[in-house]
């Protein structure tokens, strides 16, 4: 259940950054932004995988993701579902890790 309601708001959160890269590309996106031509090309080559992907992993944060997606013109019914399963994916990954880990808190008793 905290799975699903982090990705759900999660998704839902990520909507400003989709947002704001349609309505505004040239002034939310600059074509010189760090890693906007690497993300672009991804999308490009693989479209919803990339969304999944960029949603799934931990280290690179989604924003420029969703704005690129956006700026891209990319349906909305096919960016959120893209997005949510790679975000619940990832916190059911965190969620149980986390389960796994608090065992070894040393104020944790069983």
């Amino acid at each position: 259940m905290v799975a699903l309601a982090a990705s759900i708001g999660g998704t839902l959160g990520e909507l400003s950054g989709y947002y704001a890269g349609y309505l505004g590309k040239r002034i939310a996106i600059s074509k010189h932004m760090a890693g906007y031509n690497r993300v672009a090309d991804w999308m490009n080559r693989y479209g919803l995988w990339a969304i999944f992907f960029l949603a799934f992993q931990p280290v690179i944060p989604f924003d420029i993701g969703g704005l690129v997606a956006g700026g891209a013109r990319m349906p909305l019914q096919k960016f959120l579902p893209a997005l949510w399963a790679g975000k619940f994916l990832k916190y059911i990954i965190l969620c149980y890790s986390g389960i796994g880990l608090i065992q070894f808190l040393p104020f944790w008793s069983q």
